[in-house]
């Protein structure tokens, strides 16, 4: 008997992603072509490993996509069985959340252990409550919510729980985690290493993980589908996202055939500009100009994506003469994006040299570059001229080969001066205060 199931995780309903209404509704169409899906293929249930929702507070037309999708799937037959994410964990004065209203609603069975006296239990699924729910065909579904930090420890808990069930053991086992894998990306919690979970191989044959938003898949055992939609612009650059389809025959070796399918998703451009060698504004935009227009092909066009330009290498003029609207606009004319994203990752030269009356000698680059690095400290800017001639007079003292206790008369004189000077000009007349 072949069982076939959908393994998804991170759909993050109510993402209203850089603040448009339009990714929002593009996180609700992943969902919607999810159930389409599921439902075309005639799978035998749907499991969502972790944040169906992107927070635990959701408005009414984001409960009205969840319903109206898990709905779908239950008139069909197909049981959704899912477990808890980070991101809609209620807060912990609160002891319901709009899972739980699923759930009490028979759109959704949830599945965690829960711990009595310091041990990990390990119920059966009945009133609404339980671990794992066993399915036709000789399949255990076993599921963990989201535990943060404590994970590995849940996990060591949860091996000596399955070790000590009573009764046979079942044909096929899903264990459903929301937990990230070390060595996959590194700014996720709750992350385990292949070590930990190794003891869990004796009692699972299909590891369903949610979490990390990559996919990934090892040793035909560890599946973690990503994110249907893209939830951040580092994400654009794994296009192969979406949810596996998984065909199971327990008389069969291996037992499971798995297929990665793509969900369709908002595109995503990332381009880079390096503006080097540009050395005036208009020089800049000329080439920014003909830059975008190559990079605009009808069919990125056609998509309506977001679009991230990256502006990156060391300016060779004032960085306050460039204008990053002006190529924001040039973008908007040549992509018609649904939204625009500027980052700005340029460098200003270290010191900006500017001549003056078209003739510069040493000295006066030199005291440049002094009241550059002195007007970086607010405190001094207004006498930023006084303290780059200070210095100065210290360094053509030394160079004279004066007596050190001169020289430490003359730094004490001069600092005594300058602390006079702005003391008064931090002095505010009238109301007898600094």
């Amino acid at each position: 008997m072949t069982i076939r199931f959908l393994h998804a995780a991170d759909i993050h309903l109510g993402f209203e992603q850089y603040g448009h209404k339009e990714r929002y509704n593009d996180f609700a169409r992943a969902f919607i072509h999810l159930a389409d899906d599921a439902i075309q293929r005639k799978v035998d249930f749907v499991l969502l490993a972790g944040d169906l929702f992107h927070k635990r507070s959701i408005d009414p037309q984001t409960l009205f996509q969840a319903v109206s999708n898990l709905d779908r799937l239950h008139e069909a037959g197909i049981p959704v069985i899912g477990v808890e994410g980070n991101h809609e964990r209620p807060h912990y004065t609160e002891s319901y959340s709009w899972l739980d209203f699923l759930v009490d609603t028979d759109r959704l069975v949830l599945l965690s252990p829960v711990y009595e006296n310091q041990q990990l239990l390990l119920d059966k699924w009945e009133d609404n409550a339980g671990a794992y729910i066993d399915l036709p065909g000789g399949i255990r579904i076993i599921g963990v919510k989201y535990y943060g930090a404590s994970t590995p420890r849940v996990i060591d808990d949860l091996t000596r729980a399955l070790a000590d069930m009573p009764g046979p053991r079942p044909a096929y086992t899903i264990l459903m985690l929301h937990a990230g894998l070390q060595g996959i990306l590194d700014n996720y919690s709750a992350t385990l290493t292949r070590a930990q979970l190794e003891p869990l191989r004796e009692y699972v044959d299909y590891m369903a993980l949610g979490h990390i938003h990559k996919p990934f898949i090892q040793d035909d055992w560890i599946y973690n589908p990503g994110s249907l939609e893209t939830n951040s612009m580092s994400e654009a650059e794994w296009p192969e996202r979406g949810y596996f389809v998984v065909d199971v025959d327990p008389a069969r070796q291996p037992a499971h055939i798995v297929e990665q399918v793509c969900c369709p998703r908002r595109a995503f451009e990332r381009l880079y500009f390096p503006v080097d060698a540009y050395h005036q504004p208009e020089e800049l935009y000329a080439a920014f100009q003909s830059f975008i227009q190559a990079e605009a092909t009808p069919e990125r066009v056609a998509c309506e994506p977001v679009v991230e330009v990256r502006l990156a290498g060391v300016l060779a003029f004032d960085r306050a003469a460039l204008d990053i609207t002006r190529l924001e606009e040039q973008v908007q004319a040549a992509f018609h994006p649904l939204i625009v994203r500027m980052r700005d990752d340029c460098a200003a030269s270290e010191f900006e040299i500017v001549p003056l009356m078209g003739k510069t000698d040493r000295a006066e680059l030199e005291k440049h570059v002094l009241r550059e690095l002195i007007e970086r400290d607010i405190r001094h800017r207004p006498n930023s001229e006084q303290w780059a001639e200070m210095v100065l007079q210290i360094k053509r003292m030394a160079l004279a080969r004066s007596k050190p206790a001169e020289i430490v008369a003359e730094l004490r004189n001069l600092l005594n001066t300058m602390s006079e000077e702005e003391s008064h000009a931090d002095y505010a007349p009238g109301t007898g205060e600094l």
